[in-house]
């Protein structure tokens, strides 16, 4: 039987979101349509919509349902008034790998623990005009927290509109847009026990922003398409499900801080936990073995049936998978050797003693310690 301990890449759909869906695919909804059953469908839009915004505290952000943060992250860089973007080195590849013309792109640093450099990016900003900062709320492979209410108020001192991605922090820990006064925000449902393929833009009431997508009128004219209302229905059913269990969610910091002592004590010097230092989600271990290639790991922990990865899900493969160890500026032995282990509702402590089995007969293996 699997182990799953991938949940900052995907989570499986929740069984009420899964059933709600069910019923929603029985009726042909579009809620663009006139007649009755048109009507019925953009009560379930608006009832999700709502749900989103009480989870959020975001009654006074415009919702737009997209495909996802990536196409959600896509319009604001595009199509924002902003002539310079500002990223953090240690944004997600929908931000950092997206090159927009005619826009210059500027890079602010983090400190050694995955936290963003909050006098580099005002450093900066400063006497800029026309601008927009982007930085994440936590990060997908560290966990660091961001301090964002920081740097929205560092932003909007130099005149610049400000853009959160805040997927990986959805669920995980309370979210106020309010307080973190952003004017763009993101997130997935497959983070947070919804189905895949839907997200949403959150757009501050009174921001400009043309479409990225153009068609019909459908979402204010924001984003053309026939909306998924199945989707958007589980979406929506799975941010109440979230704001029910934020304080489970934290509790799985006892199972995130057994593992990491558990390691520490088998490798000693060998072993390095990024970012351990820095505010962190609760399910998150960044872990690094002293020139052990992170992908031999995984095909390790892969044949024992244990899923984990190397970062970010969309840079697996590929040479930008060690880009946020750059960032921090990990020694060279460390820079190529991290997995993320990140956890959900569903691990137990039995998962993590099998976790720790695996790795210490493979550390044992690799270190030729008996």
């Amino acid at each position: 039987m699997s182990i799953y301990l991938d949940c900052n890449s995907s989570t499986a759909p929740h069984p009420e979101v899964i059933n709600a869906m069910c019923e929603i695919f029985k009726k042909p909804y579009n809620n663009s349509a006139t007649h009755h059953i048109g009507s019925q469908a953009e009560s379930l839009v608006q009832k999700a919509i709502k749900s989103i915004q009480n989870l959020l505290n975001a009654d006074n952000y415009e919702v737009i349902f997209t495909s996802g943060a990536t196409e959600s992250s896509n319009h604001v860089l595009f199509n924002s008034s902003a002539d310079k973007l500002f990223n953090s080195a240690i944004e997600h590849a929908c931000v950092y790998n997206c090159k927009v013309d005619g826009k210059k792109i500027y890079e602010f640093a983090c400190d050694k623990n995955g936290v963003i450099d909050l006098t580099d990016l005002e450093k900066k900003i400063t006497n800029q005009h026309n601008f927009l900062t982007s930085a994440m709320l936590a990060n997908n492979e560290t966990g660091a927290i961001q301090p964002i209410a920081e740097i929205s108020r560092i932003t909007h001192k130099n005149l610049g509109l400000f853009f959160c991605d805040i997927v990986q922090g959805v669920g995980k820990i309370a979210v106020d847009l309010e307080k973190l006064n952003v004017d763009f925000a993101c997130l997935s449902a497959h983070k947070i026990y919804g189905p895949q393929g839907i997200g949403a833009l959150l757009i501050r009431k009174g921001i400009e922003l043309k479409p990225l997508i153009y068609g019909g009128k459908q979402q204010n004219s924001k984003r053309a398409g026939t909306q998924n209302i199945a989707a958007i229905v589980g979406f929506g059913l799975a941010c109440d499900i979230a704001s029910q269990r934020l304080q489970q969610f934290s509790q799985l910091a006892n199972l995130r801080n057994y593992l990491e002592k558990s390691l520490k004590e088998i490798a000693n010097d060998n072993i390095k936990i990024i970012s351990e230092d820095a505010p962190r989600l609760a399910n998150t271990s960044f872990i690094a073995l002293k020139n052990v290639d992170a992908q031999t790991q995984l095909i390790n922990f892969d044949l024992n049936k244990i899923c984990v990865s190397a970062g970010s899900a969309c840079s697996s493969g590929t040479i930008s998978q060690s880009r946020i160890s750059q960032a921090l500026g990990l020694e060279k032995h460390f820079l190529n050797s991290a997995i993320r282990v990140s956890l959900g509702f569903e691990n137990t402590k039995s998962d993590i003693e099998k976790f720790i089995n695996v790795w210490y007969n493979f550390y044992q293996q690799k270190f030729n310690k008996k």
